[in-house]
């Protein structure tokens, strides 16, 4: 009988630990496609959130090819480059100005410099390029070309293009640590624009005002 009873102990011990093993890979699976669901969505998402700024489903990032630029005193101008991206994660496609942006500039101590005005030298009509259109899913990345150039013995000049036929100035710059990012504004989701083809109405512009992230250029 005793033998009988441990006989039995043992079939139901076997029976449970069966049981259990063929159950774990089945937790664990279920448990390893959630954390895999969660980690994916969280690099989709830092993609776009570590360097960008999101509003209505638009990120903006700022954009600095060449974060060191070597600025040569003995000649007349020293191209730069930054600009921005633009990804449209929204359901509705959007239209941008992109002579409308504006960049900003901050000195070594991380201190706002003061942009010199826009001035006019010559007026010129906006081009598609100028507008662009956005759809879900797309990016744009737009460059600005931009040079310095030296006006005194330790001073130099940011310049750059703006506003069809537009330009500004950052003055009174030294070599050293900077950072940029641009900002823009907009409040009319339809504009009459000079375009090739004549005055003519354009619509879907998204309407708000946006600052992209500070992106760091050192002049050296």
């Amino acid at each position: 009988m005793p033998n009988l009873t441990s006989i039995f102990l043992a079939i139901v011990l076997v029976f449970f630990g069966i049981m259990v093993l063929s159950r774990a890979p089945l937790i664990m699976t279920a448990r390893e496609e959630v954390v895999f669901e969660r980690v994916a969505n969280m690099n989709k998402s830092e993609s776009y959130h570590s360097n960008a700024v999101e509003v209505d489903g638009l990120f903006f990032e700022t954009l600095v090819p060449e974060r060191v630029v070597h600025v040569h005193k003995y000649e007349k101008e020293t191209p730069v480059q930054f600009g921005f991206r633009i990804t449209n994660q929204a359901s509705t496609p959007y239209r941008f100005e992109l002579q409308r942006f504006l960049p900003e500039l901050s000195d070594p101590h991380r201190r706002l410099i003061k942009i010199n005005g826009i001035n006019r030298n010559t007026s010129t009509q906006a081009e598609e390029s100028d507008i662009p259109l956005i759809i879900p899913g797309d990016s744009l990345e737009f460059l600005m070309t931009t040079k310095i150039r030296w006006y005194r013995k330790d001073w130099f000049q940011l310049l750059g293009q703006v506003m069809y036929g537009g330009f500004w100035t950052f003055n009174n710059l030294k070599p050293g640590k900077y950072q940029v990012r641009f900002s823009y504004e907009n409040l009319l989701t339809k504009k009459e624009m000079l375009l090739y083809k004549g005055r003519t109405e354009v619509d879907s512009f998204w309407t708000g005002k946006i600052t992209t992230p500070f992106a760091q250029l050192r002049l050296r």
